[in-house]
């Protein structure tokens, strides 16, 4: 049924608001009436809880016991008395001694103990702790402390002191793993790639001693150790390094040397020869010495008594077999198209490399030198193992689609012989003491191509004096006799020899 309202009164002086509220339809009083209702149930709900809450709080502010749900490295502590409290955190303190700890330094991370560490237990702060929680004296404080223990979230931490000697021997221990040398810009040869300065870092053992201690303290599972950066390093490439590029092998060339044991002293010197070379940097028309660069061949740099050519003949001599780096150098500078500024082949043609593509070196008198032609730098990368010495020609591209080399004998010229009396051998008996060799006269062509098209034509001509058979003859009656060798008969080189690379 739809009541109608009455109509409203004229306001006067003495009309007072509330008139028009209970003027409103009874259906829209009704909901206002049961929003105030419901207000006033949570006002009294609200004030229901809360004295719950006091009384609680009351009645266990006094009980000496830790509240429920309070935690002490894990294990549930509610309930214990002062008395009882120092057996069960003293058991879980004891379990804590090895527990995993992690002591952490940029890129190392190493896992220990505790008790490694030398830690002690110390859970006195902790039981303090676990006995005071919720008893604050201020309600709201204490309040929020006893629902996070209900909810597990309190969890006391064991604290430790710790013997300084044995923590501090650890940490030197630990020392080499954390620590990295400073390196300074470098080649990575097998990726093609320059290699950044690297600072290094190595580490505070007693700055680290104050981290151990704090985080034992504090029940830390994790100790970031204190590091500081190393030394600087001198960075010869530092200056050099954007303008680098190893990316492309403008030319690789290699020779053969033998591993057998008795020429084990000569691969010990191809060895400090090369190592002296790799890496080295040739600038744009920038001339490189090979003698410069490798230095003295002498014992207190390393190098070993070895066969080595010196007059024509073979003799032992310090450094022996290092001719064999400078002409496998010079082989890969050739195909590179470096520039050959100087150079001198051999006394005689060798046994590793063609003829023509050789290159001997004596130290203060024969030397060999290449130049850069190109508008970006060039570095060289050798290396000598498995019985081969390789030299590679990496820059920042190739300059020529191919590079040829031609050449041609000339002339063949025969060699001589010389008889040496030997007392040692029996009179008659003659014995070789070095095989003759035939001499060459030779022209030795280098042809550029670039775009499919000859760009340039070089020549030089060459000569091989003849080596003397030089022949040991006897001249004591009761001298013993030599050992017969048969001697492989000589071979010429051909004619006319092309490589392209």
């Amino acid at each position: 049924m739809i009541v109608d309202a009455p109509e409203p009164m004229a306001p006067g002086p003495e009309t007072a608001p509330q008139t028009v509220v209970a003027a409103l339809p009874r259906r829209r009083r009704l909901p206002a009436l049961l929003a105030a209702s419901e207000s006033l149930a949570m006002a009294v709900g609200g004030l229901a809880v809360a004295a719950m809450l006091w009384t609680g709080w009351e009645q266990t502010h006094d009980d000496a016991r830790v509240i429920p749900g309070v935690r002490l490295a894990g294990q549930e502590i509610g309930g214990l008395s002062a008395d009882e409290l120092p057996a069960v955190a003293e058991a879980a303190a004891s379990a804590g001694l090895d527990r995993k700890l992690v002591l952490a330094a940029p890129g190392v991370e190493v896992v220990t103990t505790a008790r490694e560490l030398g830690a002690v237990p110390s859970p006195e702060a902790a039981m303090a702790a676990a006995l005071q929680v919720g008893r604050s004296g201020d309600l709201l404080t204490d309040l929020r402390a006893r629902t996070r223990a209900q909810r597990g979230e309190l969890d006391l931490a064991v604290g430790y002191r710790f013997h300084e000697e044995d923590a501090l021997a650890k940490l030197l221990a630990l020392a080499p793993e954390v620590e990295r040398p400073s390196l300074p810009t470098r080649f990575d040869m097998e990726h093609r790639q320059i290699l950044p300065a690297q600072r290094g870092i190595r580490l505070s053992a007693f700055d680290s001693l104050s981290a151990v201690a704090v985080g034992l303290a504090s029940g830390s599972e994790r100790i970031e150790l204190v590091v500081a950066p190393g030394p600087e390093v001198p960075d010869p490439l530092g200056s050099l390094a954007a303008g680098l590029d190893i990316s492309t092998v403008l030319a690789s060339f290699s020779t053969p040397y033998s591993t057998e044991p008795n020429y084990a002293d000569r691969a010990s010197n191809l060895k400090i020869g090369a190592a002296a070379l790799d890496g080295y940097v040739l600038m744009p028309g920038q001339v490189m010495s090979f003698n410069a660069v490798v230095g003295d061949r002498t014992d207190v740099a390393g190098f070993r008594y070895a066969p080595g050519i010196a007059d024509g003949e073979l003799i032992d001599t310090v450094g022996g077999g290092i001719c064999q780096i400078s002409s496998t150098l010079y082989g890969a500078a050739f195909f590179a198209g470096l520039e050959l500024v100087h150079s001198r082949p051999h006394s005689r043609p060798s046994s590793y490399v063609d003829m023509g593509l050789d290159s001997t070196v004596v130290f203060g008198s024969v030397d060999m030198k290449l130049k850069n032609p190109f508008d970006f730098p060039v570095v060289l990368h050798t290396r000598v193992s498995a019985g081969k010495v390789v030299v590679e020609v990496l820059g920042k591209r190739k300059v020529y689609d191919e590079v040829a080399f031609e050449r041609q004998v000339k002339e063949v010229l025969p060699h001589s012989t010389i008889v040496r009396d030997d007392s040692r051998l029996r009179s008659g008996a003659e014995a070789v003491s070095q095989r003759g060799m035939r001499g060459f006269k030779v022209v030795r062509t280098r042809k550029l191509y670039k775009d499919g098209a000859l760009v340039d034509t070089q020549a030089w001509d060459l000569f091989y004096p003849p080596t003397t058979h030089i022949v040991r003859r006897g001249t004591n009656p009761r001298g013993e006799w030599p050992e017969k060798k048969a001697l492989p008969p000589l071979r010429d080189p051909a004619r006319e020899l092309r490589v392209v690379q």
